[in-house]
């Protein structure tokens, strides 16, 4: 069952120290949900040992939470998004919502949230180009459905994996899913994360899975 605004811009506010998210027009459930995962992503990099900043423009700290309604370009547009330090490594990541992401075939697609090496964001602001896969840590894909997705989002998140990186994507939506769609990703390198709303078990699930993936990505070096 999907979540209430209420609660989503609640989920939001209480990760990110009581900023509420605001947007360029009235923000969909969809779209809160997106920003309660991103608060997820947030949770793993602490998890993982990193402090974080919320800001707008990679240096000072926002005062409230301005986001995407539709997918963009990173260097375009005064949107939030996070910086994570680390105190015993010297790289840094950055934690996007709705950002596009270059993939295998060179064709951008979208990020729903994307955790990026900060290196590659500033690349992307330099140079006004997007992101590249072997840059992305970890992405979401986030469907807010109050039923099971189909096969035929199943197939497209497989697709989006080829292109992404299949280890670096996971898709994620509140309701429980189908045996059919359960079947058709249980052997891939990507993950589902169905029955996932804020402070589930699900979510928890999620939060380690990023956890790891920020901790292997900082022991690379």
């Amino acid at each position: 069952m999907a979540m209430s605004r209420r609660e989503l811009i609640d989920a939001v506010e209480n990760a990110l120290g009581v900023l509420t998210p605001v947007y360029r027009g009235a923000a969909a459930e969809s779209d809160l949900y997106e920003a309660a995962l991103f608060t997820i992503a947030v949770e793993a990099a602490v998890a993982a040992g990193g402090s974080y900043l919320i800001t707008d423009d990679g240096r000072t700290r926002s005062s409230r939470l301005t986001f995407r309604r539709s997918p963009g370009n990173l260097w375009l547009g005064n949107f939030t998004y996070i910086v994570v330090t680390f105190p015993d490594s010297p790289r840094r990541l950055e934690i996007h919502l709705g950002v596009y992401v270059v993939g295998g075939s060179r064709v951008p697609h979208e990020c729903d949230v994307a955790v990026i090496d900060q290196e590659e964001a500033e690349r992307s602001r330099q140079g006004l180009v997007h992101p590249r896969r072997a840059k992305l840590v970890a992405s979401i894909e986030a469907k807010n459905y109050a039923a099971s997705p189909g096969i035929g989002v199943g197939r497209a998140f497989i697709g989006l994996s080829a292109e992404l990186g299949q280890a670096k994507c996971t898709l994620a939506f509140p309701a429980r899913r189908s045996s059919n769609l359960a079947a058709l990703l249980a052997a891939r390198p990507s993950e589902c994360f169905d029955e996932l709303l804020p402070r589930s078990p699900a979510a928890q699930r999620l939060r380690s899975h990023l956890d790891q993936k920020i901790r292997n990505w900082i022991a690379r070096g």
